[in-house]
């Protein structure tokens, strides 16, 4: 994966985060008022950008209609609001292949499910582990 990518991965959880949920035409409009992005990515790249983290989920569809009156239903991303509660929490569910390299050097190796993560401080095991636990637990979020 190109280091762009990796920045434009990083910047997207980062924007839906603050943002919330939208379609990937609101995403593209973001990255395109972004400062730091030299192009946006195509529609289908971003598709796939947005598909392949981990971080984002699909919570939805809307539908939208096109210049010409056709119809179509688009997918609705957000972040994974269970596993990501705080702005902290973004840094310690990311997978290596979007790390930059101090957090790479932080990471570490979770025993009982293998993930290579950052811990969260005072941690033995990773953010995916700790939400699972409340979740059998019943903990509510």
């Amino acid at each position: 994966m190109s280091a762009n990518n990796r920045r434009i991965r990083r910047i997207i959880v980062d924007m839906l985060w603050e943002h919330g949920p939208m379609v990937k035409e609101g995403v593209a409009q973001l990255l395109a008022e972004n400062k730091t992005i030299r192009t946006v990515p195509s529609p289908h790249s971003l598709s796939s950008l947005l598909c392949k983290n981990v971080q984002v989920r699909q919570v939805g569809r809307e539908k939208v209609e096109n210049a010409i009156g056709n119809q179509s239903y688009h997918a609705i991303y957000d972040i994974d609001r269970f596993l990501i509660r705080s702005k902290d929490n973004i840094i310690q569910t990311r997978t290596t292949t979007v790390m930059t390299p101090a957090e790479k050097k932080r990471a570490k190796k979770c025993e009982p499910c293998g993930r290579v993560r950052v811990f969260p401080d005072n941690s033995t095991v990773c953010l995916h582990c700790i939400r699972e636990s409340e979740a059998e637990q019943g903990t509510p979020p």
